[in-house]
Protein backbone atom coordinates (compact mmCIF):
# COMPACT_ATOMS: atom_id res chain seq x y z
CA UNK A 1 0.00 0.00 0.00
CA UNK A 2 2.80 2.18 0.74
CA UNK A 3 4.24 1.90 -2.96
CA UNK A 4 1.13 2.63 -4.46
CA UNK A 5 0.57 5.83 -2.14
CA UNK A 6 4.68 7.14 -3.08
CA UNK A 7 4.05 5.66 -6.69
CA UNK A 8 0.91 7.81 -7.27
CA UNK A 9 2.06 10.89 -5.38
CA UNK A 10 5.54 10.76 -7.88
CA UNK A 11 2.87 10.11 -10.52
CA UNK A 12 1.32 13.17 -9.85
CA UNK A 13 4.71 15.51 -9.60
CA UNK A 14 4.89 13.89 -13.08
CA UNK A 15 2.09 14.71 -14.75
CA UNK A 16 0.94 17.89 -12.66
CA UNK A 17 -1.25 18.33 -10.11
CA UNK A 18 -5.17 19.74 -10.57
CA UNK A 19 -5.41 22.03 -7.49
CA UNK A 20 -8.86 23.20 -8.52
CA UNK A 21 -10.05 26.40 -9.27
CA UNK A 22 -9.56 28.17 -6.61
CA UNK A 23 -6.00 27.78 -6.67
CA UNK A 24 -3.82 30.84 -7.51
CA UNK A 25 -0.29 30.64 -7.72
CA UNK A 26 1.98 32.83 -5.70
CA UNK A 27 3.08 35.61 -8.29
CA UNK A 28 6.10 36.04 -6.45
CA UNK A 29 7.02 32.87 -8.17
CA UNK A 30 7.52 34.35 -11.82
CA UNK A 31 10.36 36.41 -11.14
CA UNK A 32 13.83 36.44 -10.64
CA UNK A 33 15.10 32.93 -8.86
CA UNK A 34 18.42 34.34 -8.05
CA UNK A 35 20.51 37.11 -6.75
CA UNK A 36 23.88 38.50 -7.55
CA UNK A 37 25.53 38.25 -4.32
CA UNK A 38 29.46 38.82 -5.91
CA UNK A 39 29.26 42.43 -4.58
CA UNK A 40 28.19 41.15 -1.06
CA UNK A 41 30.15 40.68 1.69
CA UNK A 42 31.95 37.21 2.37
CA UNK A 43 29.48 36.17 5.43
CA UNK A 44 26.59 36.99 3.35
CA UNK A 45 27.43 35.45 0.10
CA UNK A 46 27.72 32.52 2.90
CA UNK A 47 24.58 33.32 4.30
CA UNK A 48 23.34 33.40 0.66
CA UNK A 49 24.04 29.33 0.13
CA UNK A 50 22.36 28.15 3.24
CA UNK A 51 19.34 30.60 2.19
CA UNK A 52 19.13 29.33 -1.64
CA UNK A 53 19.60 25.36 -0.43
CA UNK A 54 17.67 25.47 2.63
CA UNK A 55 14.63 27.75 1.54
CA UNK A 56 14.38 26.40 -2.11
CA UNK A 57 13.69 22.93 -0.27
CA UNK A 58 9.93 23.77 -0.01
CA UNK A 59 9.23 26.79 -2.61
CA UNK A 60 10.79 28.39 -5.77
CA UNK A 61 13.44 30.51 -4.10
CA UNK A 62 11.83 33.19 -6.47
CA UNK A 63 9.26 33.36 -4.02
CA UNK A 64 11.44 34.76 -1.45
CA UNK A 65 14.16 36.64 -3.27
CA UNK A 66 10.81 38.09 -4.93
CA UNK A 67 9.37 38.99 -1.40
CA UNK A 68 8.88 42.77 -0.57
CA UNK A 69 9.36 42.34 3.22
CA UNK A 70 10.82 44.13 5.65
CA UNK A 71 13.28 42.83 8.26
CA UNK A 72 10.65 42.59 11.21
CA UNK A 73 8.70 41.13 8.16
CA UNK A 74 11.32 38.28 7.25
CA UNK A 75 11.95 38.19 11.18
CA UNK A 76 8.60 36.53 11.38
CA UNK A 77 8.67 34.42 8.40
CA UNK A 78 11.94 32.83 9.31
CA UNK A 79 9.77 31.60 13.00
CA UNK A 80 7.17 30.54 10.93
CA UNK A 81 9.44 28.74 8.42
CA UNK A 82 11.19 26.87 11.44
CA UNK A 83 8.01 25.36 12.70
CA UNK A 84 6.71 23.84 9.13
CA UNK A 85 7.39 20.30 9.38
CA UNK A 86 9.94 18.84 6.90
CA UNK A 87 12.02 22.36 6.62
CA UNK A 88 15.41 21.39 7.95
CA UNK A 89 15.82 24.97 9.32
CA UNK A 90 16.77 24.94 12.84
CA UNK A 91 17.48 27.83 14.94
CA UNK A 92 21.05 28.75 14.31
CA UNK A 93 20.29 28.58 10.38
CA UNK A 94 16.74 30.58 10.61
CA UNK A 95 19.26 32.92 12.52
CA UNK A 96 22.32 33.14 9.43
CA UNK A 97 19.27 32.96 6.87
CA UNK A 98 17.24 35.97 8.86
CA UNK A 99 20.22 38.09 8.29
CA UNK A 100 21.05 37.34 4.58
CA UNK A 101 17.23 38.47 4.29
CA UNK A 102 17.44 41.89 6.42
CA UNK A 103 20.72 42.18 4.64
CA UNK A 104 19.24 41.87 1.24
CA UNK A 105 15.87 44.15 2.61
CA UNK A 106 18.40 47.22 3.03
CA UNK A 107 20.14 46.71 0.27
CA UNK A 108 16.36 47.52 -1.92
CA UNK A 109 15.73 50.14 0.51
CA UNK A 110 13.53 48.31 2.60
Amino acid sequence: MKLFLVGSALAALLVGVDYGPDFKPDPRDNGAASIDVSRYPPDMQKAYDMYSVKCAKCHPLARSVNARFTPTDWKRYMKKMIRRPNSGINEEQAANIYEFLKYYSSQLGL
